[in-house]
């Protein structure tokens, strides 16, 4: 490859923005989360155990070996800010009484029709 003269890189795809929600919560709380996301009607998301990490109440081990209520959680899923917007409606009375984080952002993608159905 000639640095002078790099290839054309440019593709066909376009982005397209949404919003992108990442959850954090104790693995006892998992099912509640799942019942909200699936809820809400985002069209997937993605789920990782045994997460570990240091927050506010100190440093959580990942990998809690025959304790999954313990050990933490964490979510993502992408979606339209409405969708987004209810799920953060479900999960702040959670927030209130128990541990846990969000965090929400401005995404782009470039597949829109798998996150946003054609009627939205």
């Amino acid at each position: 490859m000639d640095a002078t003269n790099p290839p054309n890189w440019q593709t066909e795809h376009a982005l397209h923005p949404l919003k992108k929600i990442e959850i954090i919560v104790k693995g006892k709380r998992e099912t509640f989360v799942q019942d909200l996301l699936e809820e809400s009607g985002v069209s997937g998301y993605t789920i990782h155990r045994n997460v570990a990490g240091r927050g506010e109440s100190g440093f959580h081990e990942g990998n809690l070996l025959f304790n999954d209520e313990a050990s933490l959680v964490m979510f993502f899923a992408v979606s339209d800010e409405s969708k987004i917007q209810s799920i953060i409606d479900g999960l702040t009375p959670l927030f209130e009484n128990s541990s846990g984080v969000m965090f929400v952002s401005d995404t782009q993608v470039v597949r829109l029709k798998k996150f946003v159905e054609e009627t939205d």
